[in-house]
């Protein structure tokens, strides 16, 4: 996945060492050279091009049980190994249940049956984490600092082998999460499942949708001549999700690759073009690419034995721009406020992104 340019750099990068409950101090010039999982440079941008992440939320133990002597660590992404969901009722807080606990915004709250608790005062909370493969890990969160109004959690895995950072390591320090409402099952699609909740990695799709500017709790307006309506960002966290990952059919299956540069905007003013002169690649919805001018990579995983074109045209041949004229209309497109203003955002393609096609 692929970006270019870095013009504005969220202030989100937890220093604070895995297992240590001291302050995180954050520091900016290390945001450029925060890794993704299979270690590809990666970065993060509000305004113009963008770097993506491969993963959607960025698990990278592989092989990882409970009861063994090791844990090890793969720098191949395996989607079964991704965090899925983590219950609200598994918390433990010094060894002992909270009475309640839910998330508001991005800020996970507790009630302690005498008091309420949010932030700092959850570090060592422990939670029943559960991977996509069904495999259930204990997780802890070690450090909490917001920024930018997102609460940012450093989170480990607990292991015979000791915690392991659950979003990885750069330069040494534990890479952050976000905590979201619901879960994203194996098709990379959002399940709104009120008892759970889970940790979207920073440097994989779900986080870095929110740092583009794509917070799913917040709302704005659109508006059409003198008519205002409210925008869910919800919607659009949902379809940057699937345009990182290139998820051109909406099956969870991703064709590009960490570090792929790409150009990403909106009407919604949240991501502006940064003008790169390339061709559009696609429209986005929830459910995948509304219309798809050309696949990112010619072959985004050489060890497939069909390129991203033939599975497009196998799977989801309709969402390509040859079935629906010669390429995917630009000035008429329901993308655009002129056309869409009055359309469901279940319908519409809400996000575009252009690449030159990368071989």
């Amino acid at each position: 996945m692929r970006t270019s340019q870095l013009c504005y750099l969220a202030s989100l990068f937890l220093m604070g060492a895995c297992g240590s409950h001291s302050d995180l101090s954050l520091d900016l010039t290390k945001l450029n050279s925060i890794e993704p999982n299979d270690s590809q440079v990666n970065g993060f941008s509000v305004n113009g091009l963008t770097v993506n992440g491969l993963t959607v939320n960025g698990l990278t133990v592989n092989g990882l049980t409970v009861n063994s002597s090791a844990a090890s660590i793969s720098s191949t992404v395996h989607r079964t190994n991704d965090l899925a969901n983590v219950r609200f009722d598994s918390a433990a807080l010094h060894g002992h249940q909270p009475a309640q606990v839910w998330l508001t915004q991005s800020t996970l709250e507790a009630n302690d049956g005498q008091s309420s608790l949010s932030g700092a005062q959850l570090v060592g909370t422990t939670f029943a984490g559960k991977l996509l493969d069904g495999m259930n890990i204990p997780l802890r969160i070690e450090d909490v600092q917001v920024s930018n109004g997102v609460t940012l959690y450093s989170v480990s895995i607990l292991t015979d082998a000791g915690p392991i950072p659950l979003c990885a390591t750069s330069n040494g320090s534990p890479i952050p999460s976000i905590a979201l409402a619901g879960f994203w099952d194996k098709s990379a699609t959002h399940v709104d499942d009120a008892s759970a909740f889970t940790f979207g990695c920073v440097n994989a799709a779900i986080g870095k949708c929110v740092l583009w500017g794509y917070r799913p709790w917040e709302q704005t307006t659109e508006c059409r001549n003198n008519s205002c309506k409210t925008r869910n960002l919800i919607d659009w966290h949902r379809a940057c999700v699937r345009l990182v990952r290139a998820d051109y059919c909406g099956d969870g299956i991703a064709h590009t690759r960490s570090g792929t540069h790409i150009n990403v905007y909106d009407q919604l003013g949240i991501q502006q073009s940064s003008n790169p002169g390339w061709a559009i690649e696609s429209e986005w919805r929830q459910d995948g690419a509304a219309c798809i001018n050309h696949t990112r990579w010619l072959q985004a995983d050489s060890n497939w034995t069909e390129n991203d074109l033939a599975y497009v045209q196998s799977v989801c041949p309709d969402r390509l721009a040859t079935a629906k004229g010669s390429r995917c209309d630009e000035s008429k497109s329901t993308y655009n406020t002129q056309f869409g203003f009055n359309k469901s955002s279940d319908d519409r393609p809400l996000i575009r992104n252009e690449s030159p096609q990368y071989e």
